[in-house]
């Protein structure tokens, strides 16, 4: 009898060890994966470049409110001649789509590329802080021009493209930082870097594709809200 008493209390003192073990592994788990979610996916930089992407917007609308009115009615959706010819003008899509992709892509490709470099995070920060000022500046722009109306044209001159053109840029930042860190994690091995570098390739040839996507909405989508919501100008 005390034998078989002796057998069930070492049980359960090894039930508990397990128990505690467990308990020990899941705080490790999730010790870990707080770990990785604060340091890669939302780094204290990538907030940082948030704050300077808002504060570059406010300065867009500031410099707008700065400059002469007089001066930038010569200019795109600003100039009434501009935009009468726009109305009426049959735009050739594909023509668009070439002119558009020798604009953007040369950009794109390069902060893929320093994505790969330490570089990568300031240049994908100073790109988005130059988006932002331009955006604050256009809209604020086109208010002083229209007024409540500007709001309505320049969200029209933005839409569709932006809304994969915005997450392509912000991911460039993401994977300069999702980049450096795999490389870190995985040591000095040359074949652990090759790995990655195949890794690095294939993201950003599924960036391109969504941004050349961006740039086929601009150029045939566009252009067809754009046309509607000049009417009314």
């Amino acid at each position: 009898m005390g034998h078989h008493l002796h057998r069930m209390k070492g049980r359960q003192q090894q039930a508990g060890k397990v128990q505690v073990d467990m308990r020990q592994r899941i705080r490790e788990y999730w010790k870990i994966r707080k770990q990785r979610k604060s340091g890669i996916e939302r780094p204290g930089v990538i907030r940082y470049m948030r704050l300077a992407v808002l504060f570059c917007f406010v300065l867009g609308i500031i410099g707008a409110n700065i400059v002469d009115k007089s001066k930038m009615s010569g200019f795109g959706l600003w100039n009434s001649y501009f935009i009468e010819k726009f109305k009426y003008a049959r735009i050739r899509p594909g023509e668009l789509f070439y002119y558009i992709l020798e604009q953007r892509l040369p950009m794109m490709l390069f902060l893929l590329l320093l994505s790969a470099t330490g570089w990568g995070l300031w240049a994908g920060g100073a790109f988005l802080a130059w988006q932002g000022f331009a955006a604050g500046f256009l809209m604020a722009a086109s208010v002083v021009a229209y007024g409540a109306k500007g709001i309505l044209l320049m969200g029209t001159a933005f839409f569709p493209q932006y809304l994969l053109y915005i997450p392509a840029y912000i991911s460039c930042i993401y994977l300069a930082v999702f980049f450096r860190d795999r490389i870190k994690a995985k040591g000095g091995s040359g074949m652990a870097h090759g790995r990655e570098y195949f890794l690095f390739l294939a993201i950003c040839l599924l960036f391109l594709g969504i941004y050349i996507t961006g740039i086929l909405l601009e150029s045939y989508v566009n252009p067809f809200f754009l046309k509607k919501i000049l009417k009314i100008f």
